[in-house]
């Protein structure tokens, strides 16, 4: 069976790329299939595969593979590390996607940090996890060149306290190489400590303004994925053309409660990755492409692109038996994202409240203080005078203590965006603080 491979021209921040195939033209795994607009923040798109061009529009390509070959076409590895990783096409892996070579064009003051994201901050997600222990040498290599890139004196790895083995792995691999300007350090077991303002709060100890970039702090962060690719194109000539990511939930030929970290082709569909799975584990709620606080539904014909973090599959949604209240929360999913939610619990939305914390930054919300929650009693107490019976809520984990502190009092069910996968996962749901359960 011949694999499609859709590609999607704007994968994150920034301008696309412009395509330079045409369909019926043969490609190779590495070829650039899309330039980038050098006056623009922008990087190209290349081929993950050997085949040929069925299709160009203005939004994607699509490829036809040809063979399994896994050798590549080298990128220009001349220039500086900067340009090296905007040929590769690379962007943050771990979030938004914003361009990582403009990260590595920042010239920090003496004393700088270059800080790593390895909290893998949302539940059920498990490939940095991976990539620490399979590749720790990838990713410290990575880190040397972002440090050596922005002029960085420090690096920090904040990882979650609760992976012991890995911390462990980390310090020793540190220690038998003698490295000296990095170092591990722990954070709590919390949601979401691993957004960028927190951890950079929680390892260098500066709250930096929402919308400020981590520049302010004389810093700049990447997550684990981002520089084992950093470090590939610097040292390989590798260009983005494989993704590692989480497969979880109800498929056939995955045990339940388990996780499957993988690496795959970008542009692989995602239907083809549930058919490398045994298909569906019928009936299904819906899968989530990304990580279950921040993560999207897929949609038909949707494929693996540079951002995704996790394919995971749910159960079906529990119906609300009230009336529903929304709480959008900064840390968590949009209003849209909400309204489907509870339209698939079969429920009648009354209201909709934006956390007090949250404030709008670069047309997105933002929390003035991530992970530490002001109440949310004003905004529960909102709801009921609108109707409210039930609420549903996206919030981070001190949030959510603190809607459990007003809503049962009024006799309100509170339900999280995250409760239909972490059920799935036998995980126990957001409600009461809980350090142990992310």
């Amino acid at each position: 069976m011949k694999h499609l491979f859709k590609y999607q021209l704007k994968q994150g921040v920034g301008a696309p790329p412009s395509p330079v195939v045409k369909a019926g033209d043969m490609v190779k795994r590495g070829q650039v299939i899309a330039e980038a607009d050098l006056t623009k923040l922008c990087v190209p798109l290349h081929a993950s595969v050997n085949g040929v061009v069925k299709e160009v529009t203005e939004t994607h390509i699509i490829v036809e593979q040809s063979d399994d070959n896994k050798d590549f076409v080298k990128i220009d590895q001349s220039g500086s590390i900067a340009d090296v990783v905007r040929n590769a096409g690379l962007i943050g892996l771990g979030g938004a996607g914003f361009p990582a070579y403009v990260k590595l064009k920042t010239q920090l003051k003496p004393g700088g940090f270059l800080i790593v994201n390895a909290a893998e901050c949302e539940p059920v997600l498990e490939h940095n996890m991976d990539q620490i222990v399979n590749e720790t040498e990838k990713m410290i290599g990575g880190l040397r060149l972002a440090m050596e890139s922005t002029g960085a004196d420090h690096g920090i790895i904040g990882i979650k306290l609760k992976h012991k083995e890995e911390i462990k792995l980390i310090i020793k691999y540190l220690k038998d190489n003698k490295i000296t300007d990095i170092r591990v350090l722990p954070l709590r077991n919390i949601y979401p400590v691993g957004e960028e303002r927190a951890l950079i709060r929680d390892t260098i100890n500066v709250l930096l303004p929402p919308g400020a970039l981590p520049s302010e702090a004389n810093s700049v962060v990447f997550n684990v994925e981002t520089l084992c690719a950093i470090y590939d194109a610097v040292n390989e000539g590798k260009p983005l053309i494989d993704k590692h990511l989480t497969v979880a939930g109800r498929l056939n030929d995955l045990p339940e409660h388990t996780v499957k970290t993988l690496t795959v082709p970008i542009g692989y569909a995602i239907d083809d990755i549930v058919a490398d799975f045994g298909g569906l584990k019928l009936p299904i709620g819906e899968i989530v492409l990304g990580g279950p606080y921040t993560g999207k539904r897929a949609v038909e014909g949707a494929a693996v692109e540079k951002t995704t973090g996790g394919i995971l599959v749910t159960q079906e949604f529990k119906p609300v038996k009230g009336k529903l209240g929304l709480i959008q929360c900064a840390c968590g999913a949009s209003k849209t994202r909400m309204e489907e939610v509870a339209a698939s619990m079969s429920a009648e939305v009354v209201g909709h409240q934006i956390c007090k914390n949250a404030h709008e930054a670069n047309g997105n919300y933002k929390c003035e203080n991530p992970g530490h929650c002001p109440g949310q009693a004003e905004k529960v107490l909102e709801l009921r005078k609108l109707g409210a019976e039930e609420v549903l809520i996206s919030h981070c984990t001190d949030c959510s203590n603190t809607v459990m502190g007003s809503a049962p009092k009024l006799k309100m069910e509170v339900h999280h965006m995250t409760d239909h996968v972490l059920e799935t996962m036998g995980m126990p749901v957001i409600r009461e603080f809980d350090e142990t359960q992310l």
